[in-house]
């Protein structure tokens, strides 16, 4: 049945090409009834053939329904292929309903490389077919790397046309960074920080080490805190500038940053801010975007471990938001150099019995092919999933972020990270080597705000030049073409439960 199922989807796929339909994935229940059948292809007797000839017939809701109904008679990754060759066809007649219940009938941890990029192309074409180009762009894969030539053409397809639907190349959906405000020199810093409110612990911590920083390295330069739940954002900002600052560091939360960028005409110097707005088009010119983001660590281990010749992985990740962010992030920046991820396995954000059997799936789905496993946790659920990895694949080295590590030292419990690769800031090792990392409650924000001061001081040299750099706690930074501060990190592992730094 292989070969015949092969030369059939192989034949629909150079007919869909003509027509430019889309396809892509997500689910798969083949016992579940899909809303709008009528009958004409039961999944006891639907064929790919039966499913070939009623798309040539213009039948393209019924091809649809008979490509799922035929999927049941075929394995992973095949069958998750043809279900997703019914969301395109239903996609494509801008049927959301029937797109989305067969996108759900594939589950994300069963999908392979082509597969996933295949999910994000229906989903594009649905939305473009829903007047939504923006979206559309949004959501077609992040790289066209290792995959087929015919899907890498689908997609560029529909990149076109949403672009052009969008008013010219790029369109108002790209972002739109205006030219960088780079200050000729720095002697006053405001803070604009949080000293009340449920954030009010962090913003002191934040600006304590903005102040050791200042007192270590720029002794010359002042630094004024301003509340900014006191009167909000807006207004903080505009009595710090009119007070004489030539940077403002702040602020931390996403809502005060959305309520500055909502005016950016009153923005007259430059804001570097401690969040990032991921959704926002127009970046003004003076607004640099700084915080700990977790893609950075995500995309330095996909570099560093291709580096080392391991370029099958496996992905495990909770099935969360944060999950799906930092999974992205990795498997786009592996496949990039050169890797292959191999399966990417969601587990409950909760601690859970099931994690036994996310671990045996992951490694039953790659068949002893992946060279490593990217692990996303927290450390409770690190301390979970270690033991287990080591205990089913004693040889497969694991690597993770900072996010394992909780920045106080636990050697009792931490022993269960025996062996993890991870990435940690210059600031946490040093605190780790002299004794001092307790000391903090939040080391990480105190090493933020120590970063915030150094890279406001060097705005006038770093500000409008992506290649320059300087070594900061919480990692070598330098301001990308975005103005997003963007950090490499040092590696480090667990020794006896306490971290200790890897030689790069």
């Amino acid at each position: 049945m292989q070969p015949r199922f092969h030369q059939s989807i192989l034949k629909y796929c150079a007919l869909s090409l003509l027509i430019v339909v889309p396809l892509l994935l997500q689910g798969c229940s083949p016992t579940t009834s899909i809303p709008g059948t009528d009958g004409s292809a039961t999944q006891g007797n639907a064929s790919i053939e039966q499913a070939n000839a009623l798309f040539t017939q213009g039948k393209k809701r019924e091809a649809a329904q008979a490509y799922y109904a035929a999927s049941a008679r075929y394995p992973t990754p095949q069958r998750e292929r043809i279900i997703l060759q019914a969301a395109e066809i239903a996609a494509s007649i801008g049927d959301a309903q029937l797109t989305n219940t067969y996108l759900a009938r594939v589950p994300a941890s069963v999908l392979d490389g082509e597969n996933r990029a295949r999910q994000a192309y229906v989903k594009a074409l649905l939305a473009l077919q829903q007047k939504n180009p923006a979206l559309a762009l949004r959501t077609l894969p992040s790289t066209l790397d290792n995959i087929s030539p015919a899907l890498r053409a689908k997609v560029k397809h529909i990149q076109q046309r949403a672009q052009a639907s969008a008013g010219g190349k790029g369109g108002s959906v790209g972002q739109n960074v205006q030219r960088a405000m780079v200050p000729s020199s720095v002697n006053r810093i405001a803070a604009l920080l949080p000293q009340s409110g449920a954030l009010r612990s962090v913003g002191q911590e934040i600006y304590r080490g903005m102040e050791t920083a200042r007192n270590s390295i720029a002794s010359d330069t002042t630094v004024q805190l301003y509340d900014v739940n006191a009167g909000g954002a807006v207004a903080q900002y505009q009595r710090a500038v009119a007070e004489g600052a030539d940077v403002v560091v702040g602020p931390l939360d996403k809502e005060s940053l959305a309520q500055l960028l909502a005016q950016p005409q009153l923005l007259s110097k430059p804001l570097l801010s401690l969040n990032y707005l991921t959704n926002s088009r127009n970046i003004p010119g003076a607004l640099y975007q700084f915080g700990l983001l977790p893609e950075d660590e995500a995309r330095q281990v996909a570099t560093a471990t291709t580096a080392r010749g391991l370029r099958t992985a496996i992905v495990m990740a909770p099935a969360s938001s944060w999950g799906d962010r930092i999974a992205a992030a990795f498997r786009s920046a592996y496949q990039a150099k050169g890797g292959q991820v191999l399966n990417i396995q969601q587990y409950p954000d909760t601690a859970s019995n099931a994690y036994m059997q996310n671990v045996q799936n992951a490694l039953a789905a790659t068949q002893g092919r992946a060279s490593m496993v990217f692990l996303a946790a927290s450390p409770s659920q690190a301390r979970l999933m270690r033991p287990l990895l080591a205990a089913q694949a004693p040889s497969l080295p694991v690597y993770a972020t900072s996010h394992i590590f909780s920045g106080r030292t636990d050697p009792g419990n931490d022993a269960d990270l025996d062996g993890i690769r991870y990435t940690e800031i210059p600031w946490v090792i040093e605190g780790l080597q002299n004794g001092s990392l307790n000391n903090s409650t939040f080391p990480r924000m105190f090493a933020l705000g120590m970063d915030a001061l150094l890279i406001a001081k060097n705005l006038p040299s770093i500000g409008g030049n992506p290649n320059a750099q300087v070594n900061g706690k919480t990692g070598d930074i330098r301001v990308a073409g975005n103005r997003q501060i963007q950090r490499t990190l040092l590696f480090a592992t667990f020794v006896n439960g306490v971290p200790q730094a890897l030689g790069q």
